[in-house]
């Protein structure tokens, strides 16, 4: 009976990870990737004249975690009497899901990131193999932006529209008020440049944010609070209840920023702002008048 069994599984074709990967269609893939991701906590880059193009924020795009899957035979047992239940046996290649996203559109060609936690090699490998030079990270941001487009800078000489980003609207809030997220790129499909992208992640425990979204925004820790104008000791209360601390603070004298630690801000002072600074952590902006 083991022979037939061992028979049986070794006609099933081996296949490597990459090979495996091949067999998924993208939307079979993004499917599974989309039941068996989880959110998790990868970074950015060198001299040389570019054209730079500023996202001012980025947000939710899949912050998905690289996922395997295993092939299941099930094989009916063949002994004398009364059959007993299947034995399932389990054969598992592991399925590596691509790192990016890539969709057709015409002449263009629009690019997710799937994987946050993927080397960085793995995705400069999927835009070669589609003929493109670029290069793309990932740094830490603050929670409503994560998943998002946060900067993006092109060789000299292209063209305006050979690389642009996708929005989408209502992901997110920008700096400006608006809620036209930046959440991929589009990349002309014969472009002949090199670019750098760089995507918002989930920051790690500790790690301060690189980019932020504005901190009264939704998924933000100061969301729904009124702190402009109010005494620093008033807004640190409130802030407390939803454990909330802040670790540093800024402070003009005339035309200088000056950093100053908690013991060095008087709670009478006054909140003129605030800004993410890591998880559960904020920066204020203070001063001795009710405005700056």
């Amino acid at each position: 009976m083991n022979r037939d069994i061992d028979a049986l599984i070794g006609r099933l074709a081996p296949v490597t990870d990459d090979r495996a990967g091949r067999l998924l269609s993208e939307e079979t893939a993004a499917a599974l990737a989309d039941r068996i991701t989880a959110t998790v906590p990868g970074p950015a880059s060198g001299p040389r004249r570019r054209r730079p193009v500023l996202v001012t924020v980025g947000l939710p795009l899949a912050t998905a975690a690289a996922a395997g899957a295993a092939v299941t035979v099930v094989v009916a047992r063949d002994e004398p009497g009364t059959p007993g239940p299947p034995v399932s046996t389990q054969v598992s290649p592991m399925v590596r899901l691509a790192a990016l996203s890539f969709t057709a559109r015409g002449d263009y060609i629009d690019v997710r990131v799937r994987d946050p936690l993927a080397d960085p090699e793995r995705y400069r490998a999927e835009f070669k193999a589609r003929g493109l030079d670029v290069k793309l990270s990932l740094v830490a941001a603050s929670p409503s932006i994560v998943g998002t487009l946060v900067m993006m800078s092109t060789s000299d000489g292209t063209g305006e529209d050979d690389v642009t980003a996708i929005t989408a609207k209502g992901e997110c809030e920008t700096g400006g008020g608006g809620d036209q997220c930046p959440v991929g790129v589009r990349i002309r499909t014969d472009y002949k440049g090199d670019a750098e992208i760089v995507f918002a992640r989930a920051a790690r425990p500790g790690e301060h944010y690189n980019s932020t979204a504005p901190v009264t925004a939704p998924g933000e820790v100061m969301h729904g609070m009124t702190f402009r104008g109010h005494r620093v000791g008033e807004v640190l209360a409130a802030l407390k209840k939803r454990n909330v601390t802040v670790p540093e603070y800024r402070a003009m004298y005339g035309n200088e920023s000056r950093d100053l630690r908690p013991e060095q801000v008087p709670p009478t002072w006054y909140v003129h702002d605030a800004s993410p600074w890591a998880k559960n952590q904020v920066m204020l902006f203070v001063g001795p008048a009710p405005s700056e």
